[in-house]
């Protein structure tokens, strides 16, 4: 039975505990290593309460991918509606990924650890894809405009994510005193060079 601090924490709120209690073991103990009454005891509620919002706590894990992905493709895409230009769109784009990461860094470790997961069922993940619809439309279209090089769009989105998880692990556990502004500036520079479409000049070896 829940205590009387327990009874005065509203509905929203407690989910939110759960979820970020959740976030917070799961990254830092794994799945298998984090029973649901760890759990519920660190979001201060009872295990019931828990079981009352999330059925299992494979469910628990779909609802916090869900969350995450909904909370990040609506940051990544903020500013970009208003631009719809290219080169400003995805560095915008790319800034709003980086500087959310280094704010949420466990959310960021979470979508890594569990993105292919077998505790995230195809259907969720592809729900949870569908918040970066936008992204996969702009990239296409800097495809077919021949700006960016002609590759598959998901290869192209997962390498791009890749390069921009590393700045967030960077600023967060190796650059503490960086100026974070001043990184990602030199940083977008080579993931920029890397996605353009420019032609290379070969030196001619016939002569």
């Amino acid at each position: 039975m829940e205590d009387g601090n327990h009874k005065k924490m509203p509905v929203a709120d407690k989910r939110k505990a759960i979820l970020d209690s959740a976030l917070a073991l799961f990254t830092e103990r794994g799945f298998h290593g984090t029973p649901t009454s760890l759990i519920a005891s660190e979001a201060g509620v009872a295990t019931g309460t828990l079981f009352h919002y999330f059925a299992t706590k494979e469910e628990l894990i779909e609802e916090l991918y869900l969350d995450i992905k909904r909370e990040a493709g609506n940051e990544v895409r903020r500013g970009t509606e208003i631009r719809g230009d290219l080169d400003s769109d995805l560095m915008k784009i790319a800034s709003n990924y980086v500087f959310w990461g280094i704010k949420n860094p466990a959310k960021i470790k979470f979508m890594e650890q569990f993105c292919l997961s077998p505790y995230v069922p195809a259907g969720t993940r592809e729900e949870g894809i569908s918040n970066f619809l936008f992204l996969s439309e702009i990239i296409e279209s800097g495809i077919k405009s021949g700006k960016l090089k002609p590759l598959p769009v998901e290869l192209t989105i997962r390498m791009a994510t890749k390069f921009l998880n590393a700045i967030i692990e960077y600023a967060t556990t190796q650059g503490h005193g960086c100026d974070a502004d001043e990184l990602f500036g030199l940083a977008y520079t080579v993931l920029e060079d890397g996605l353009r479409n420019r032609a290379i000049a070969f030196p001619d070896k016939t002569g």
